[in-house]
């Protein structure tokens, strides 16, 4: 019966996970704080709350009754109301506090530091940033293609577009729907429509515009395509060093 919901708990909560070691660090600090916080409130907050939390999120039954509001591709950000970070860093701090001699202390504090950075990934690298000359903090080219989308005459308006763009588009002009959704790890390697974008297939990608009822597409001109959009009832309408940007033409 719930079988449904089920799979969609283990999917997003897997989203939620990562791949580091923070969920098993949060559970051992549950456990701590259970048999070791004598301050009621204190416990109330850290020990019952994330008990309770856990099972109301993980629950089929709660995933059914809100699913009209968070659909499988939001669930995940239910799981934000687990108070991760605060419990690990409360037990953390615990464990230090009531640990013996200055020199244990040390070594309990810089074990837990380097459980935390090893079970997260550097940030800091040059592929994840980029010089953007907008107050928004978007890729200028990104920008620009919100705005050529955005400005056109089209009440409504749903695109595919490039997996770079996917978590840019709407942080502008949330008018515009889009064919799929951000992946929080930034892997699309499964998903049909990106395939065909770097495919290039001209066919295919019409077809998943028809499909997904999208009016636009963005095309990168690094893969060039293979046949005309033209020739299924697509013109371009504009383009940027980089992109090309395709309407539906009314039927």
């Amino acid at each position: 019966m719930f079988k449904e919901n089920i799979e969609v708990i283990k999917e997003t909560f897997s989203q939620f996970m990562g791949t580091g070691m923070f969920i098993a660090l949060f559970l051992v600090s549950i456990i701590y704080i259970g048999f070791r916080e004598k301050n009621k409130k204190i416990k109330n907050f850290m020990f019952y709350y994330s008990i309770i939390t856990l099972i109301i999120t993980l629950n089929p039954v709660f995933n059914r009754i809100i699913r009209p509001i968070f659909t499988d591709s939001v669930y995940w950000r239910v799981f934000w109301i687990i108070p991760l970070g605060v419990t690990i860093a409360y037990a953390a701090v615990k464990v230090i506090n009531e640990s013996e001699g200055k020199i244990q202390k040390v070594i309990i504090a810089i074990s837990i530091c380097l459980i935390i950075i090893v079970s997260g990934k550097y940030i800091y690298v040059y592929e994840n940033y980029v010089e953007v000359g907008n107050p928004y903090k978007i890729p200028d080219e990104n920008l620009l293609i919100t705005q050529i989308i955005g400005l056109d005459e089209s009440d409504y308006k749903k695109a595919i577009v490039p997996e770079t763009m996917i978590a840019h588009i709407r942080q502008f002009d949330a008018t515009i729907e889009l064919a799929y959704r951000r992946v929080p790890q930034g892997i699309y390697l499964d998903n049909e429509i990106v395939q065909a974008l770097n495919s290039g297939d001209a066919k295919e990608i019409s077809k998943k515009a028809n499909q997904n009822n999208c009016n636009y597409v963005v095309t990168k001109k690094s893969v060039p395509l293979s046949g005309k959009m033209e020739d299924y009832n697509f013109i371009k309408i504009n383009e940027t060093p980089n992109f090309e940007v395709y309407k539906l033409q009314s039927k």
